[in-house]
């Protein structure tokens, strides 16, 4: 059984100010917690001399280091993370997030009643064209509801989990699965499992500032979604919310786009954001699919 307490886990790569602001900001919120915790941070990159995270670490007793190496990416990362975990809660987040004080407070109170919690996210800079378009995007996502209200879909920059509810494999750790949270989403869900949304549990976290920034994001997404969809049957597909093909999708999003409450530019760009996401789709579902009917023949 695990000792009653909080575990956060957190992958990164990330150097400089933004990083350490970050880790500062989820640290001074465990601080305030009463209980057993700790911050396990697994650092996907080598150790520079006088690395800022050895002078972060050494201002906490509860913050521990895990020195991955690099290239490895962030599901990977975090798995090694969470395999160090020894508390009964565990809270994800990443370390492009400012959380306010009473965050892990609330989070712990939630998960603790709920089972699983899924948090509310908010731009670092709302002003910021591309900033906007995608977390309103993401909102649309993470608000998305199942048939019985509950979440269909989680992030890690804000999600608690009871150890107890984590299935055995809770998302497969590889560099190709680059969307790990719909990963376990998916898993918790074909498990039975509820999700609850705490929309006021908000975090703010960063989203792309250019559109370069924002095009490779949504490639990154549209490879997990396809790597996920490869290695799931169409009855379970369907069932996710996941069958919908690439070109559906486009038409949908289409509608989305130019329907959401934002200016024309905005609007134009999401609808660009959504269609490279879509080709990238239709790209690693061929990809993919290909390859994991190879492995099922062989």
């Amino acid at each position: 059984m695990e000792t009653n307490g909080v575990s956060v886990v957190i992958p990164t790569a990330r150097i400089g100010s933004r990083a350490l602001k970050s880790l500062e900001s989820i640290a001074l919120s465990l601080d305030l917690f009463s209980g057993n915790k700790e911050l396990i941070i697994a650092v996907d990159r080598n150790f520079m001399v006088n690395d800022f995270l050895l002078d972060f670490a050494s201002n906490y007793n509860f913050v521990k280091l895990l020195k991955i190496g690099g290239g490895h990416g962030s599901a990977f990362t975090r798995f090694q993370a969470l395999s160090k975990a020894q508390y009964s809660v565990v809270i994800f987040t990443d370390d492009d997030c400012l959380v306010p004080l009473d965050w892990i407070n609330k989070m712990f109170a939630e998960v603790t009643k709920y089972g699983m919690v899924a948090g509310n996210l908010a731009a670092f800079n709302e002003r910021n064209v591309y900033s906007l378009v995608d977390a309103y995007v993401d909102q649309l996502r993470i608000k998305s509801v199942d048939a019985d209200g509950y979440a269909k879909y989680i992030s890690f920059p804000n999600f608690g989990i009871k150890q107890t509810y984590l299935p055995s494999l809770p998302f497969l750790a590889t560099a190709l699965n680059t969307t790990e949270d719909i990963d376990l989403a998916c898993r918790l869900r074909l498990a039975g499992r509820k999700i609850y949304f705490a929309e006021s549990l908000l975090i703010i976290t960063e989203y792309p500032e250019t559109f370069s920034g924002l095009l490779k994001r949504k490639v990154k997404h549209a490879q997990g979604i396809a790597f996920l969809r490869a290695g799931l049957e169409n009855e379970k597909l369907r069932y996710l919310g996941l069958a919908e093909t690439p070109w559906r999708m486009l038409r949908r999003w289409s509608v989305l786009s130019f329907k959401a409450p934002l200016k024309l530019i905005p609007r134009i760009i999401m609808f660009l954001a959504n269609l490279a996401y879509c080709v990238a789709l239709a790209y690693y579902d061929n990809k993919f699919g290909k390859n994991f009917a190879n492995k099922k023949k062989s």
